[in-house]
């Protein structure tokens, strides 16, 4: 028999910690997973593991070692997209799944999908990719020199090596592009936009009764957990108009093709990059008098047919 909730936001609160819960359970079993994987069927795997522990707290080392280390490169990216794999399964999927299935007060909203669907979805494409170019400029030129020490070294440290990992992912070859495809573009717009979107942003509505509240306090957590210091706004802010996307138009479908077309877009720049059919100059330069004008004349046009405005509060 599945759980059942009242409307008031205490049992929205319930819910939420009932949620972290699961999640936590989850996340925890589904990293125990292929590390068992890994140290059964790999005769290195343990000391590979703890490598990639050093890379993670020392990411500088990565461009060192597999220059010096070209033995290991290959059984590091395996496991690293082991690793994953698992994650996205195990933090976002799976709980997403039982929590639909196990609780009548979150619903998935899966209105039909109609042909100016697709034309919505492809503004908010130019939209996001202009905006989020921009965030990206604009928190490169602030910093975070103003964090403490030691925050700062940790941010620093998880933006390097999540940047260098997808680099070392995306090769030239079109078969590792596509695994690459599925494992960073379709994976996380399905699994990510059934959490955050979904679960999450349904319960933080439900508990502040206001939809666009709601949505900040489920774009932040989405932000913070992709810790990408230097990406946060650009994040936050993609997870901005996800949310209220998925509000407006009550179709979780539209919000995995916008996320996956965001994710791929960043895999297939680096590859068409590796293949010398664009170099990297010429690729910032259309995004930055390009792309950035676009995004920001989508922007004004959605603002102006009222896409960012709630007639209700919740």
């Amino acid at each position: 028999m599945k759980n059942s909730f009242g409307i008031d936001s205490t049992s929205y609160i319930r819910t939420l910690l009932l949620v972290i819960l699961i999640t936590v359970v989850s996340f925890t079993v589904f990293q125990l997973i292929p590390m068992f994987i890994i140290s059964i069927f790999m005769d290195n795997g343990v000391e590979l593991l703890s490598e990639i522990t050093i890379y993670q707290t020392n990411p500088s080392l990565l461009d060192e070692h597999f220059t010096s280390k070209p033995d290991i490169h290959s059984s590091v990216i395996k496991i690293l997209k082991l690793l994953t794999f698992f994650s996205q399964i195990g933090t976002f999927l799976v709980p997403s799944i039982f929590i639909f299935w196990k609780f009548n007060q979150i619903k998935l909203l899966q209105k039909k999908t109609i042909k100016s669907d697709y034309l919505f979805v492809f503004i908010n494409f130019i939209l996001l990719l202009g905006i989020s170019n921009l965030l990206v400029l604009i928190s490169l030129s602030i910093g975070y020199d103003y964090f403490p020490e030691g925050i700062k070294s940790y941010l620093s440290n998880e933006q390097l090596f999540n940047t260098k990992i997808q680099e070392y992912f995306v090769t030239k070859d079109v078969s590792n592009l596509a695994i690459n495809l599925f494992l960073m573009a379709i994976l996380p717009a399905v699994a990510e936009e059934l959490f955050f979107r979904g679960v999450l942003q349904k319960l933080f509505i439900g508990i502040v009764k206001n939809k666009f509240i709601g949505i900040l306090f489920t774009s932040l957590i989405f932000g913070i957990l992709h810790f990408q210091i230097e990406n946060f706004l650009a994040i936050f802010f993609a997870s901005l108009l996800l949310g209220i996307i998925y509000e407006k138009r009550n179709n979780i479908k539209l919000n995995m093709l916008l996320h996956f077309m965001f994710n791929a877009f960043s895999l297939i720049s680096i590859f068409i990059i590796k293949n010398e059919i664009i170099n990297e100059e010429k690729l910032e330069y259309l995004l930055n008098y390009a792309l950035i004008p676009a995004g920001i004349l989508c922007f004004l046009y959605s603002l102006k047919k009222g896409d960012w405005k709630f007639t209700s509060p919740c």
